[in-house]
């Protein structure tokens, strides 16, 4: 008889059974396959190279790194060279559960691995296919910070198993209140600091028993990423961040809800930095950031020996004198200052009135002083380095140098009688008339605008751009005519360096603050080499530097002179103003130093009715390198390139003089060879009058030793 059909439950219960032993191999394969991986990865070592966990019990913090002047004396420290460990029973509770409330809330109920949540972490990566959710306990992070040979920062496998490896050696070896208490003072927190008392007197200025809750949060919201959320860089970020902290301690009963909304209401409260009671505190800190560019973020820590080129007498200098000129714009004798005035400790210093001033060797590009701002304490922006400012017409002397480079004479008329002007769209505001007659030296010494637009025009925007990024400004330049009047915004440390090719007969160079850094042995980790390169001629530079030299001695940076730098120092250089007054410069530069001056607001308005460079700058560089000179022998004036021809013109008709030309319009100019003027000045014709006239001139000869012209150049004291 025909079999009978098999029940359908029957049927589905075969597969179901089939579909479960499938599973099961599936599963023993993965964790067949899971665990030969885990063996694979799983941290192994023998003797000596193994981790021991004792080394915690003699473990000391990192050495601070030494920062040393440019005659080898020590500076500063570069973190507290000595730190204090503070026993757990001294660390206030709200400072220990601070941490613990955003780092491992479970610290006191696991054995160093917080299983429930490396669950969470190992769902959330899964979901996000990344590897970003985080499961370290306080014993992995210390083990992470004491054992980086074998923990590394990448987000590896074999790192994490190191670190459960090394984090249950250390349960197993130690309590947990010695656990906490180790975290506690070795826990790196931003700013070179290791440890909760050493970031509470680096922060705030007081020992970590007296850190209120907003403070304690503040410090236990720095682990998670200390650069990030340093209060001093980031204070947005680092309020967002304390502020959430300050609700996990809430959470965590560490604090009550009324007392976090009571801490999240206030501002962080930051102490001066360090930097501000030591000396040269912007040089400092500008070392300090370019030590962790190159040697990454412990970099202060590392106990390195970093040999700088700081002149502190020139910095102090530049320092009094800049807080002296600020000071006196202030009290309103520059004209009336209708701002308010500023001191240490104000709520607002983006609103102070600002300045900065940076000196450097024209040869090799060591920076010998730097400030970055009034004061440290009340702003730690650095204004050399890191703001960007229109130049003002301390742009003008690349135009100026591209002219002279593409041929074209000093004696050129610009503006006036015999100058072949076409006027086009851009026709700026100028403070001389356009029927003044104008060459290339008055056009500079008197700053017309008008008069270096004309120029710009004939060279080329794009030349004139070239010019000035070979000499150093790195900073995007759009060639538009409004660029030949500085609209460019540029770094002050570059503008200032691009004047060394002037000053150093045609070499760019590369500010070097740090000259060598040695370990803390004495063995060398970084030398700076000197960085020179050609961009223009010797000949281009003596005649840039000569036009400049007229600007000081008797054109718009006279203030220079007025200051108090003597005649004998041969100085060149040029003022800078910007529209409204906002930005007012000074750089110029002698054979041995160039530097720079500028005050202003770092949100950009006038800073008087009438500011100048001229009259609130340059004083500022006169009175710095005069006294640089009551240290210095004085240099010699630059010397004439060979590449040069000297030549009597007439500065009224740019040609060459003529016995008929008068003195005081005679005067000797630098040519590049085959540049110099051939056409003889037709401007002046010589009449000889008949034998009645020279009969009349000869007695006049007679009597008073005639009217010959005095020589060339009489009435400067250079050629």
């Amino acid at each position: 008889m025909p079999r009978k059909p098999r029940p359908a439950r029957a049927a589905g219960s075969s597969r179901r059974r089939k579909i479960l032993r499938a599973l099961l191999v599936v599963l023993a394969f993965g964790a067949g396959a899971g665990g030969g991986l885990l063996a694979y990865l799983w941290p192994r070592c023998s003797g000596e190279a193994c981790p021991s966990v004792d080394t915690l019990r003699t473990y000391q913090p990192p050495q601070a790194s030494q920062l040393f002047d440019g005659g080898g004396k020590l500076v500063a420290y570069l973190a507290p060279e000595r730190r204090t460990v503070v026993r757990i029973e001294r660390i206030p509770a709200h400072v220990s559960g601070a941490f613990l409330a955003v780092e491992d809330k479970r610290f006191y109920r696991h054995r160093g691995i917080d299983y429930r949540r490396l669950a969470g972490a190992v769902v959330r990566d899964i979901q996000t296919l990344s590897y970003r959710q985080g499961f370290s306990t306080v014993t992995m992070q210390l083990a992470r910070n004491v054992f980086p040979e074998y923990l590394s920062r990448e987000k590896t496998i074999r790192r994490k198993l190191w670190e459960v490896v090394l984090a249950r050696r250390i349960e197993r070896a130690f309590s947990k209140d010695e656990i906490l208490e180790m975290y506690l003072n070795q826990i790196y927190l931003g700013q070179g600091q290791h440890g909760v008392e050493a970031a509470a007197r680096g922060y705030f200025g007081k020992p970590v028993a007296k850190l209120s809750d907003a403070e304690a949060a503040t410090l236990a919201a720095l682990p998670k990423a200390p650069s990030f959320y340093d209060p001093r860089r980031n204070p947005d970020g680092a309020l967002r961040r304390r502020n959430l902290v300050l609700g996990l301690m809430a959470d965590a009963g560490v604090i009550t809800d009324t007392e976090a909304a009571m801490a999240q209401g206030q501002p962080l409260g930051l102490a001066p930095p360090p930097e501000a009671l030591g000396e040269a505190p912007y040089f400092v800190s500008a070392v300090r950031r370019e030590l962790r560019e190159r040697f990454g973020p412990r970099a202060d820590t590392d106990g390195l020996r970093v040999y700088t080129s700081l002149d502190p007498v020139l910095q102090e200098n530049a320092e009094q004198e800049l807080r002296r000129q600020i000071a006196a714009v202030e009290k309103g004798q520059h004209g009336r200052f209708r701002h308010a005035t500023c001191a240490a400790g104000s709520k607002k210093p983006e609103r102070c009135l600002q300045g900065l001033f940076v000196a450097m060797s024209p040869r090799t590009g060591d920076v010998w002083a730097l400030v970055g701002g009034r004061d440290y304490a009340l702003s730690q922006f650095d204004r050399v380095t890191q703001a960007r400012r229109q130049a003002g017409s301390a742009f003008k002397p690349f135009v100026f140098a591209a002219a002279l480079a593409d041929g074209i004479p000093v004696s050129m008329p610009l503006l006036g009688p015999g100058a072949e002007v076409a006027r086009g769209a851009y026709w700026p505001r100028d403070h001389v008339a356009d029927s003044a007659p104008l060459d290339m030296r008055d056009a500079l010494r008197l700053s017309s605008n008008r008069a270096a637009v004309v120029l710009g025009e004939r060279v080329g925007a794009g030349r004139v751009v070239q010019t000035a990024h070979d000499m150093g400004i790195s900073t995007p330049i759009q060639p538009l005519p409004s660029t030949f009047l500085g609209a460019a915004s540029v770094v002050p440390m570059e503008l200032v360096a691009a004047y060394a090719p002037f000053a150093n007969g045609g070499s760019s160079v590369r500010p070097r603050l740090i000259r060598r850094v040695e370990d803390a042995h004495g063995r060398m980790l970084y030398e700076a080499r000197v960085a020179r390169k050609p961009v223009i001629s010797p000949g281009v530079a003596f005649l840039t530097t000569s036009l400049m030299r007229s600007v000081v001695d008797r054109g718009t940076g006279s203030g220079v002179r007025q200051a108090g730098l003597s005649y004998d120092v041969p100085a060149a250089g040029k003022t800078g103003t910007t529209n409204d007054g906002a930005d007012v410069w000074f750089v110029g530069f002698t054979p041995d130093i160039v530097a720079g001056v500028w005050l202003g607001f770092d949100k950009p308005r006038a800073i008087l009715a009438n500011a100048s460079g001229g009259g609130l700058a340059a004083p500022v560089w006169g009175r710095v390198v005069s006294r640089f000179y009551q240290r210095h022998a004085v240099p010699a004036a630059w010397g004439v390139p060979s590449d040069l021809v000297a030549v009597p013109v007439d500065r009224a008709s740019g040609k060459l003089a003529t016995p008929a030309c008068p003195g005081e319009s005679v005067e000797t100019e630098y040519f590049v060879a085959g540049t110099e003027p051939a056409e003889s000045c037709p401007l002046h014709v010589e009449d000889t009058g008949g034998w009645l006239g020279r009969a009349v001139r000869g007695l006049g000869d007679w009597l008073g030793g005639g009217d010959e012209p005095p020589a060339p150049g009489a009435e400067r004291r250079w050629p």
